[in-house]
């Protein structure tokens, strides 16, 4: 009798043991598939902030260019300027002054 009674006892602690390991188990694999998750959402990201980066650069270095082009552009457009003024006033000395600057500055 007393042999029964610890039989069922094992085979009652064996039937709660396995419970607890299936729960465990289902729920280690629900962690591992959040885990999975959340590692391709950080690749994603990763992905896209490489891709915004590549963006950033090329319009850092088109601004470059276009402020090199706006230099260009006011280095030709002020001597420009300057002889319809000297020009208006009957300057000729400075007339001839800045078409040698629009000469120098303006690529041709």
């Amino acid at each position: 009798m007393a042999l029964a009674v610890v039989v069922g006892l094992l085979v009652a602690a064996t039937g709660v043991l396995a419970v607890l390991y299936l729960v465990q188990h289902g729920e280690s694999g629900r962690a591992a598939e959040e885990v999975a998750r959340t590692e391709r959402a950080v690749d994603d990201r990763q992905d896209r902030l490489a891709s915004i980066e590549s963006t950033v650069d090329e319009l850092d270095a088109e601004r470059s260019r276009l402020e090199g082009d706006n230099r260009k552009l006011r280095a030709c457009a002020d001597p420009a300027r300057d002889t319809v003024v000297a020009a208006q006033a009957g300057d000729r000395t400075a007339l001839a002054e800045a078409i040698d600057e629009v000469l120098r500055n303006c690529e041709r």
